[in-house]
C-alpha cells in the first residue's frame, strides 16, 4: 500500500460496495475490483491530478458495469443477513447515488451509541447476538438502535444542506461570572466550540446532532467537549442525550439597554455621592476597628470600601426585589454564577450603548491554608487595568496582581504586619525583595511596611456591618427604582428553570453597579497611586 491506498481507503471502499450490494461476498469482490484497479494506476506512473474524485468516479463506474451484468435487482440487506424487517428500509434505496463521502459525512454525524452499531454492523459484519454481546446490552436494544441510527441516518442526508448560520458566522459571545467558576472559566476560554454551545442551547434541549447541525461540524468532534461543558455544569441534561445551557443567555442588545438604563438611573438620582457620603459619614467608626491599616490614607482605604460596599448594595437590593416573590424562588446554591452575552451574526449591535458612566471592574478572592495563619484569604478588589493585568489563558487563570501572592508567601505579609523588625531568613529575603518590587512593603530602616490591610473574619464582618447599617436604605431605594423595568427587560429572555439563577445572581448584578461607583470616585474619593504596576491599593488580607 501506499499514501493512497491504507487502511481507511479500504475500509471506505467496501462500505461503498456494501450498502449497494445484498451479497456480501460480492460486495468483497468489487471492493477488491475497484483496488486492485487503483493500484494498477498508481504501479504503472498513471498521472492522477485528484486522486480521490478519480477513484471514486472509478468506483462508481465498476458498480455500474456490475449491476449491467446482473441477472437480477440486489437483494435487500436485511434479507441477506437475517434481520427482522421491520427494522428499516433498504438502506441502498437511500443513498445508490450518493457519494460515498457524503455517506462518511452522514454516519460522522450520529452519536457514539448509534455510530458503534452501524460500523459493527456493516463494516465488521457482526450479526446483533454479537453486536449484543460484545456490548453487554439485549438484542432489543440493538435492534432498536440499529433502527434509530438507519432513522438518523436518512434524516442525515436528507439535511445536509441545513446548516446553522454559526456553521459559518458564529455568534459573538461574552461572559462573566462569579464563585468557583475557575475550571468552567478556563473551558469557556479554552475553545470557540464552547461558548457557541452556550448559546445554541440557551432556549430550548437539544441533541449532539442538533448542535453539530447548527455548527456545521460533526458530532464525533462534539461528545467529548460536550461531557466536560456537563461535568462543570455549564449544561445540564434534562433529558437523555438532550443539553440545557445552565445559566442565563442574553441578547447583548437587552442586555445592554438593561445595563445603560439601570446605570443612568443611579447617576441621576445621585446615588454614587450618597453612598460616598455614607462611607466618609463612618471613617472614625471604620478606622476605630482593630486592624493592621487602620492608619492608612482613607482614600487609600476607599479601593476596598467602595467594593465592599457595592457588595452589601447588590445583595440588600437583590433581598429587595425577591419581597415581591415571597420566598417563591430559593437560592438553587450554586457553586458559581455565569452570565453570557451574544450577538447572532444577522443581528446588530447599537455600539454606543457602551458609553456608560462606568469603569471595568472585576475582583478576585483566593484563599490558602497555612501552617501558622490556618486558613487565611488574599482579595484583589479591584484586579482591572490600570493596575497589572497580564490577561488570562485557559490554563492560568490567575493575572497581574493577583500573582503576587499564593500559599508560598502569603504567611510572611502577615507576619511582618505583626512584626515590621522580623528577622528573615534566607529564603524570606528573596520573598520580601519581590514584595518590594510589586510595593507591596516599604523599607523604612531597618523595617519592612507591609501596605496593604490584613483583616480577622470578625473585624471584617463588623466593617461590613458598619457599612450595611449605612447604607441598606439607599439599596432598597434604588431597587425599588429599577427592579421593576430591568425585569421586564430581561425576562423574555429567562428560562423557567432558570427563574432561581436570574433573581439571585443577573439581578443582583444591576443593583451591585460597582464600576458606576468607582468611575465617581475615581479622581475625586480615591488615593491615585504614583505606579500603578506597583500598588496595593484595593488588596487585603483576611485571617
Amino acid at each position: 500500500m501506499n499514501e493512497y491506498i491504507n487502511g481507511e481507503l479500504i475500509e471506505n471502499t467496501y462500505l461503498f460496495c456494501v450498502k449497494r450490494i445484498s451479497d456480501t461476498e460480492a460486495a468483497k469482490d468489487l471492493a477488491q475490483d475497484i483496488l486492485y484497479e487503483a493500484v494498477r494506476a498508481l504501479a504503472g506512473g498513471r498521472e492522477i491530478v485528484s486522486f480521490y474524485s478519480w477513484y471514486w468516479k472509478m468506483a462508481r463506474n465498476k458498480y455500474a458495469d456490475l449491476i449491467k451484468h446482473r441477472q437480477r435487482p440486489d437483494m435487500p440487506l436485511e434479507t441477506a443477513g437475517g434481520i427482522a424487517a421491520d427494522i428499516a428500509p433498504p438502506i441502498e434505496k437511500l443513498i445508490a447515488e450518493e457519494d460515498i463521502s457524503a455517506l462518511n459525512y452522514s454516519l460522522s454525524r450520529l452519536a457514539s451509541a448509534y455510530r458503534e452499531i452501524l460500523i459493527r454492523f456493516y463494516l465488521r459484519e457482526q450479526s446483533v447476538n454479537a453486536i449484543a454481546d460484545d456490548l453487554g446490552i439485549p438484542v432489543g436494544t440493538v435492534k432498536r438502535r440499529l433502527f434509530d441510527a438507519r432513522k438518523k441516518l436518512k434524516e442525515g442526508f436528507d439535511n445536509m444542506n441545513n446548516i446553522g448560520t454559526s456553521a459559518y458566522a458564529p455568534a459573538q459571545v461574552d461572559w462573566f461570572w462569579g464563585g468557583s467558576a475557575m475550571q468552567a472559566s478556563c473551558l469557556m476560554d479554552s475553545s470557540k466550540i464552547v461558548p457557541q454551545v452556550m448559546v445554541i442551547c440557551r432556549s430550548e434541549q437539544k441533541s449532539v446532532n442538533d448542535i453539530a447541525d447548527e455548527m456545521g461540524v460533526a458530532p464525533v468532534y462534539l461528545e467529548e467537549i460536550l461531557e466536560k461543558m456537563t461535568e462543570e455544569k455549564l449544561l445540564i441534561t434534562p433529558a437523555k442525550e438532550k443539553y440545557l445551557s445552565n445559566c442565563c443567555v442574553f441578547p447583548k442588545q437587552a442586555y445592554m439597554e438593561a445595563k445603560v438604563y439601570a446605570n443612568k438611573v443611579f447617576h441621576e438620582k445621585g446615588f454614587p455621592e450618597k453612598i460616598t457620603e455614607k462611607l466618609f459619614a463612618v471613617k472614625d467608626k471604620i478606622t476605630s476597628l482593630d486592624f493592621y491599616g487602620n492608619h492608612f490614607d482613607y482614600g487609600y482605604l476607599m479601593w476596598l470600601l467602595y467594593a465592599e460596599a457595592e457588595d452589601i448594595f447588590g445583595a440588600v437590593g437583590r433581598d429587595e426585589h425577591l419581597e415581591k416573590y415571597k420566598g417563591k424562588y430559593a437560592d438553587d446554591g450554586r457553586e458559581y454564577q455565569l452570565t453570557v452575552e451574544y450577538i447572532l451574526p444577522d443581528e446588530s449591535f447599537d455600539g454606543s450603548l457602551k458609553e456608560l458612566k462606568s469603569v471595568g471592574w472585576s475582583c478576585l478572592h483566593q484563599n490558602f491554608n497555612t501552617a501558622d495563619h490556618g486558613y487565611v484569604a488574599f482579595v484583589n478588589d479591584y484586579e482591572m487595568e490600570p493596575f497589572p493585568n497580564d490577561g488570562r489563558r485557559p490554563e492560568d487563570w490567575r493575572r497581574g496582581r493577583d500573582r503576587w501572592i499564593d500559599g508560598n508567601n502569603i504567611s510572611l505579609l502577615i507576619d511582618l504586619a505583626e512584626n515590621p523588625s522580623k528577622k528573615l531568613t534566607k529564603y524570606e529575603e528573596e520573598k520580601a525583595a519581590d514584595f518590594l518590587k510589586n510595593g507591596l512593603l516599604k523599607k523604612e530602616g531597618e523595617r519592612l511596611i507591609v501596605q496593604l490591610p490584613v483583616f480577622s473574619r470578625a473585624i471584617h464582618d463588623e466593617m461590613r456591618g458598619i457599612i450595611r447599617s449605612e447604607i441598606e436604605g439607599l439599596a432598597r431605594e434604588y431597587a425599588d427604582i429599577i427592579g421593576g423595568d430591568v425585569e421586564k427587560r430581561l425576562m423574555p429572555y429567562v428560562r423557567k428553570d432558570m427563574m432561581s439563577n436570574f433573581l439571585h445572581w443577573d439581578m443582583r448584578m444591576f443593583f451591585q453597579i460597582t464600576g458606576a461607583l468607582f468611575c465617581h470616585g475615581w479622581d475625586k474619593h480615591l488615593a491615585q497611586p504614583e505606579d500603578y504596576s506597583r500598588s496595593a491599593a484595593g488588596l487585603y488580607l483576611m485571617k
